[in-house]
């Protein structure tokens, strides 16, 4: 390179061969190996908070397979507690005596009597609910259904959190007009009760807390307070509402009646009062007024801190990743559904 030549006639685009310039570049030992090691780290980072925010697994329990282990598990995340009541004696000139209901049964080969399965005598049962109620039902323009076939009618996504409740119940108590229209039925419209039926051998433990899965379900997708009811129909009347929120959990009362009579009582004076929350009832079987609350109010709400927590974290990876990698459409859509879920008001469409 001549002394009267300018250096940046040597970093032309296409310099003559003969004024081209080679650098050789000796990198210390390890170097590579290291960049390599960061990049590699960088991305297992990536990958990592990338999983926590759209691989997060969703906890899902199935009503009709919820027993001791699985219900208690889902009390403990929702922060509930049961609370059990005694009843009060009934006056008994106001319980109209009633038969229990009777598990049909058949004659096997050798003589022996078969008790029908629950699916075989679904119909009967429902009738025979029905035929007790029937005045009240009339009066206020509501209808028993069986729900236990068809979709999940009970699923829905609790809000603020990763729990996903799934299946249906035996039987509704609800407005008429899903008897006149079919298609209203997903709607659930003027639901009242549930009513989980089980044959007396069936009914254990684990029975209770598929109830209280079921009324958690019923309560996220409804605007008026709700009531459940497990029953073998003879006598256990076992029924379940939420009832305050402490300040340290939500309570859901238990109260068990063992007459038929005596419970079909509780079910028309329940049936004939307001279903509006605003409004303590008055159940024969209870002393004093009953409260009766929405879960949906009591859960915590986006801005409690403990689904706000879950929320600023998952923000927080994506904008980290955002930081590095550019911005991810598909996670930002996962985070804003979670977002959407803690909100009591949208987490049904979500």
């Amino acid at each position: 390179m001549k002394a009267t030549k300018l250096l940046k006639r040597y970093f032309d685009a296409n310099p003559p061969v003969e004024e081209q310039i080679h650098v050789l570049v000796v990198v210390p030992e390890g170097a590579v190996a290291s960049e390599i090691s960061e990049t590699a780290q960088m991305i297992k980072k990536v990958d990592e908070m990338h999983a926590q925010i759209v691989q997060t697994k969703r906890e899902q329990y199935v009503h009709s397979k919820v027993g001791s282990s699985d219900g208690k598990k889902l009390l403990q995340a929702l922060n509930i507690q049961v609370d059990a009541v005694d009843a009060v004696p009934f006056a008994t000139r106001n319980s109209t005596p009633v038969q229990a209901f009777r598990w049909a049964s058949v004659s096997d080969e050798r003589g022996q009597e078969i008790t029908l399965t629950e699916e075989q005598q679904r119909q009967r049962y429902r009738s025979y609910v029905e035929d007790n109620i029937g005045d009240v039902l009339a009066e206020k323009k509501l209808c028993v259904l069986g729900v236990e076939k068809g979709g999940n009618i009970l699923s829905v996504a609790v809000p603020g959190y990763d729990i996903d409740l799934v299946g249906r119940t035996d039987i509704l108590v609800l407005s008429d007009i899903a008897k006149k229209h079919p298609l209203h039925l997903q709607f659930l419209p003027g639901v009242r009760l549930l009513i989980e039926v089980k044959k007396t051998k069936d009914l254990k433990s684990g029975c209770v807390y598929q109830a209280l899965s079921e009324l958690i379900a019923l309560d996220l997708l409804t605007k008026d307070p709700m009531m459940a009811l497990l029953t073998d129909l003879n006598g256990h009347w076992q029924f379940f509402w939420v009832s305050e929120r402490t300040s340290s959990s939500t309570i859901i009362q238990t109260l068990i009646i063992t007459t038929p009579g005596e419970a079909f009582q509780v079910i028309r004076t329940l049936l004939a009062q307001s279903p509006s929350s605003d409004e303590d009832i008055h159940l024969p079987c209870y002393e004093g007024p009953v409260k009766r609350r929405k879960l949906a109010k009591m859960l915590p709400s986006i801005t409690e801190c403990g689904a706000c927590g879950d929320i600023h974290a998952s923000l927080q990876r994506m904008y980290d990743i955002a930081s590095m990698l550019g911005p991810d459409i598909d996670m930002a859509r996962d985070v804003a559904r979670q977002i959407t879920r803690s909100i009591p008001s949208f987490s049904m469409y979500t």
